[in-house]
């Protein structure tokens, strides 16, 4: 029954400690102290150390002998790499449901940009940015290819609030969003779909310069 207390107390500090790093409280290459850890949700060494191993197999932090767990680093060779997959997922999702919108998809859409355009707020805008990906994404059908996006999507959420804070003081220009969904409402899917990759081709550019110009200041 110990055994069982302890991974669920590591799951838990797992699932927050992975949240922090999702939304940049925790950033790339800052050291975790396993004792402010423990001391900050009231456990052992033992769940924590779990915990950490469970972060280090999902490839969020780093383990150095003598020096510990820190946050790991996204290189800009890796960025181009994760956007590279978005890009063929979001082609392959895009193209199966867009068809499938409805009034009420359109509807969603349009409350979310009408939002991001008056919020100042980087960490809200990320979440509105998910709950767009949320919406255009999921009418698919395809949960495999939908949750994978998902997951690429969260794992660069640090570097998308780096990117807002830095060239756009936290708001998102919506300018494209309301552009894509015209087109949907317009069923030209395929040039929604190309309009869709050649933002992603040009936020990555964006994204990779900042990265690198970010490293060259550390």
């Amino acid at each position: 029954m110990k055994k069982k207390k302890e991974t669920t107390t590591s799951n838990k500090i797992a699932d927050a400690l992975r949240d922090e790093i999702h939304y940049g409280k925790l950033k790339p290459s800052d050291k975790i102290i396993e004792r402010e850890i423990a001391e900050k949700y009231q456990a052992s060494h033992i769940p924590v150390r779990e915990a950490l191993r469970i972060l280090e197999g999902e490839g969020f932090v780093v383990h150095r002998k003598f020096a510990g767990y820190t946050v790991r680093e996204v290189n800009p060779e890796e960025m181009i790499e994760l956007y590279n997959i978005m890009r063929f997922l979001t082609v392959q999702l895009l193209n199966r449901a867009i068809p499938r919108y409805t009034e009420i998809t359109y509807y969603q859409l349009k409350s979310i940009t009408a939002e991001m355009e008056k919020n100042k707020d980087s960490e809200k805008n990320i979440d509105l940015l998910m709950q767009f990906a949320d919406v255009i994404f999921f009418p698919a059908g395809l949960m495999f290819t939908y949750n994978l996006s998902k997951q690429i999507l969260k794992r660069n959420i640090p570097i998308f609030q780096g990117v807002f804070l830095t060239l756009t003081k936290g708001s998102i220009p919506v300018k494209a969003f309301n552009q894509f969904i015209e087109l949907c409402q317009k069923h030209e899917i395929e040039n929604a779909v190309n309009f869709t990759t050649e933002q992603f081709d040009i936020v990555t550019k964006i994204f990779v310069a900042f990265m690198s110009e970010s490293r060259k200041a550390g």
